[in-house]
């Protein structure tokens, strides 16, 4: 039999078996600032093309409002639904939950993560999965389709919801009781209280009630050696059922389909862009009916996590990387009625001086992107990544030449397994044009056809057929390399001589523009026609070492920021100005304030901080947490190196264009944040005398400020600059410090800090051990209940430990158990594992590891 979707699957072969793992309930995030700076501190160690509406596919099945006293009917039909379910499994496949679980039913219920990052489409249903634990979805899906539509707007992805649904019902679940039938669903809870209140471990659908009392029982989100899937277990006891699958005093309950007369659903709609553009608002209405009744509210997901759901009829969403999503709304009745119905919408978006890459953590990190940011490391490429707790430089595959741009973009990529995934373009030191990207099993360079010019810049575009690369080849003339089912060809594009940087491109809903310096020293435009790409001068020239910087405008309409104009129709002009596509072949010229120092300046959209507080959907959040309003304004931002040295911005935020200082001195700006993440910093990434650096606003600050410095890493991370040391106790902490010692890490790799090593452990780039029965307690159970970054409630955390000795990172969400069963061998059992984490062997005359501690329920240590 397969085990329940909350198996803990960390330990490796011949470690001891794990306690089985418990799940918090879905509640939505804020990272504290305090965190941000507390990590900050080990910075130095830390440091498908056609858009469909799958309405029809999964449209719910609208219930008789006759009375159904006599509901065998209906519980029949769950049964059958249920069953016809069976084997459908997890989209990529995988076998455990150490990271992602990708399912079509989230989707369709509009699960609250809607996290679609590194999942596939499903072509049954005509959604893109999401990535979330869903026995509670699938069950949900299948009473709906089987036509439920009491108080629907009650359950959501937690399991307990299930229990609340029967309280309202009139119901009152009691553990390990009651005759079970089909169509119930049943819930089972660790030892103690029936309460939606509490963290319930799975919910599954009884499909047959057998002669001899035992039951025949339909789960979602099971595991087993071929993926997690939907699991037809027959002749069970559910008392030994739940012993078996979790724990001796695991119990459950049961909860039955209604018997009184149900409204019908709402008629719901969606309207708005099937082809959006990353950093630019799209915007799209619902509309729903109740009959007898009224629409109450609607709850929006977009597939790119938690933070962007929204409420309100009407919605102004930004999504921050290129792909399908399938966006959703949930229309809510007056009478607890729901109906939610999908849209696939493909969204294009340019590369920027950063790649954004949504998380893949079904249990959603601290920070709801990475971004990567490419940098040359001596002759080779370093990728500078940033989970929102600290940065981390990790080398990459690829040789790029010593000069030119670099282009970042992500997007789903099918070559690895439909997740989204960071990509560098740029001119090779042999002269060809290449890539390098963060494949399935590690980072990945190749070739390309392609010969840009010596110092060209490569920029790139992801449009609803494929990336497409463009630089300007020896001859003057751009090129467009593009990927096409696989395979990838280059053509020439123009014949009017261009010089090969700066080169700049912008993305809009129909189709890229490229800006470049004409022979004749004129700013000049190039976009496609038809089957055309003409090139097309216009009246603004530049100085000869003018720079240039692309963006879409939040309104969607291309738009290009010069740093060296010297004159517009022959006068003189300013040295910083935006010209801003009215027309095809039609701009506008305006002036901005700022003063630049000749140099490279980057633009991006922003998001303005008129975020709200406030409930999403069915899902309640921690009091001061920012949730999506019904819009979310958009700003565009520039960022130079000021003439005096220091760099600066210069914004709009709708009143106008204005400037900022931003604090240090820099030698160069080199790129900026290239998408608005909801609720994130503005992040402008400079050189200076002392190294790179980021200078950063807070979450919802305004390009005003204030801003804050942050040193970024000078080179790659070793392996062994990613241990941490982690001590819940203070009668630990020695013992953590000694291994430290010994394998010669430096005191900033021990914390004491639950939040730091509950960031570290989520983000899956650093080999945590926990040391001692404390720590082991925290990062398994966190039965104390201490804070943490992704706001789980206390006694659940998403994490396993490994029992065994490795120097390679345990993986996703797993930590090394540093606990030994006998507490005075503790220092010794985590000296063993740090020092063969790092030397790759056991200390001199050690020739065995004290065994490992059992982690328990049991509150020890403090949070810090």
């Amino acid at each position: 039999m397969a085990h329940a979707h909350d198996t803990d699957l960390g330990s490796g072969p011949g470690d001891a078996p794990p306690p089985r793992r418990g799940r918090g309930r879905w509640v939505a995030l804020a990272l504290p600032a305090a965190l941000i700076a507390t990590f900050a501190l080990a910075q130095p160690a830390f440091a498908d093309t056609a858009s469909t509406d799958a309405t029809a596919a999964v449209a719910t099945t609208t219930a008789s409002q006759a009375s159904t006293a006599d509901n065998s009917a209906l519980r029949d039909k769950i049964a059958s639904i249920a069953l016809s379910q069976v084997g459908r499994g997890d989209n990529p496949v995988v076998t455990g939950f150490g990271g992602l679980n990708c399912n079509p039913y989230t989707t369709m219920v509009a699960g609250f993560s809607a996290n679609s990052n590194g999942c596939g489409y499903d072509s049954t249903f005509n959604v893109r999965n999401s990535n979330e634990n869903w026995c509670s979805d699938f069950a949900k899906w299948v009473w709906q389709q089987a036509g439920v539509t009491q108080d629907m707007n009650t359950v959501n992805a937690a399991a307990s919801s299930f229990v609340q649904w029967a309280l309202d019902d009139g119901q009152n679940p009691v553990a390990d009781s009651g005759t079970p039938q089909v169509g119930d669903a049943v819930v089972f809870f660790h030892a103690g209280a029936i309460s939606p209140a509490r963290y319930a471990d799975h919910v599954g659908l009884i499909v047959a009630v057998n002669a001899d009392g035992t039951v025949d029982m339909v789960n979602g989100d099971f595991s087993s050696s071929t993926n997690v899937k939907v699991e037809h277990d027959t002749n069970l006891d559910l008392t030994t059922f739940a012993h078996k699958t979790w724990s001796s005093g695991e119990v459950w309950a049961l909860v039955s389909p209604p018997t009184a007369a149900q409204h019908a659903n709402p008629q719901a709609s969606i309207s708005g862009p099937d082809t959006a553009v990353v950093s630019t608002d799209a915007v799209y209405h619902a509309s729903a009916t109740e009959a007898g009744g009224s629409i109450t509210g609607y709850y929006w997901t977009f597939g790119d996590g938690r933070a962007t759901n929204s409420n309100g009829a009407d919605v102004t969403h930004t999504f921050a990387t290129p792909g399908m999503h399938t966006i959703t709304v949930t229309a809510t009745s007056s009478f607890g009625t729901i109906s939610t119905i999908t849209k696939n919408v493909n969204v294009v978006g340019a590369s920027a001086s950063v790649a954004a890459v949504a998380s893949t953590d079904t249990w959603y990190s601290s920070y709801p992107v990475s971004y990567y940011r490419f940098v040359r490391a001596g002759d080779g490429l370093a990728a500078d990544v940033w989970d929102g707790a600290s940065w981390l430089e990790l080398q990459a595959a690829g040789t790029p030449a010593s000069s030119g741009a670099i282009a970042a973009l992500s997007y789903i990529d099918p070559e690895v397994n439909s997740a989204t995934t960071p990509h560098a373009y740029y001119r090779a030191q042999d002269g060809s044009l290449a890539e390098s990207y963060l494949g399935g099993n590690g980072w990945v360079s190749k070739d390309l056809p392609g010969k840009p010019a010596e110092g060209a810049d490569v920029v790139a575009v992801y449009t609803a057929s494929g990336p497409e690369v463009f630089f300007v080849d020896a001859n003057g003339y751009l090129n467009e390399t593009s990927e096409s089912s696989g395979t990838w060809s280059t053509s020439t594009l123009t014949d009017f001589a261009v010089n090969p940087a700066p080169l700049t491109v912008s993305e809009t809903a129909s189709g890229p523009t490229l800006f470049a310096i004409g022979h004749n020293g004129k700013l000049t435009t190039i976009s496609q026609s038809g089957s055309e790409w003409p090139a097309v001068p216009s009246k603004v020239g530049v100085s000869k070492d003018a720079t240039l910087s692309a963006v879409t405008t939040p309104d969607g309409v291309t738009s290009v920021i010069l740093n060296g104009a010297v004159g517009v129709s022959g006068d003189g002009g300013p040295a910083l100005v935006q010209v801003t596509q009215k027309s095809r072949g039609a701009w506008n010229i305006t002036a901005l304030p700022g003063s630049p120092a000749a140099g490279a300046i980057s633009a991006s959209t922003y998001e303005l901080p008129s975020a709200v507080s406030g409930p999403i959907g069915n899902f309640p959040n921690p009091p001061g947490t920012l949730v999506d309003g019904p819009a979310r304004p958009l700003g565009t931002v520039v960022a130079y190196l000021g003439s005096d040295g220091h760099p600066a911005v210069t914004y709009n935020d709708g009143s106008g264009w204005q400037t900022a200082a931003l604090p240090g001195t820099a030698t160069a700006v080199t790129g900026i944040a290239a998408e608005p993440i909801a609720h994130q910093p503005l992040q402008v990434y400079l050189d200076t005398a002392s190294g790179p650096a980021m200078d950063t606003t807070g979450d919802t600050a305004p390009p005003s400020g204030p801003w804050t410095t942050q040193a970024l890493p000078k080179t790659p991370a070793t392996f062994a600059d990613r241990v941490l040391v982690y001590s819940a106790g203070s009668g630990d902490l020695p013992a953590a410090q000694a291994a430290a010692a010994a394998a010669g890490l430096p005191a900033s790799q021990v914390t004491t800090s639950f939040q730091v090593a509950w960031a570290a452990t989520l983000s899956g780039n650093y080999f945590v051990v926990a040391v001692g029965q404390a720590a082991l307690n925290a990062l398994e159970y966190n039965t104390c209940g201490w804070t943490n970054p992704s706001a789980v409630d206390p006694g659940s955390t998403p994490f396993d430990y490994v029992t065994r000795l490795l120097n390679v990172l345990p993986g996703a969400d797993l930590f090394m158990n540093g606990a030994a069963a006998t507490a005075s061998q503790t220092q010794e059992r985590a000296t063993d594992i740090v020092y063969y984490a790092v030397h790759g062997a056991l200390p001199t005359g050690e020739t065995a590891v004290p065994a490992a501690a059992r982690s328990s329920r049991t509150c020890l240590g403090s949070a810090s």
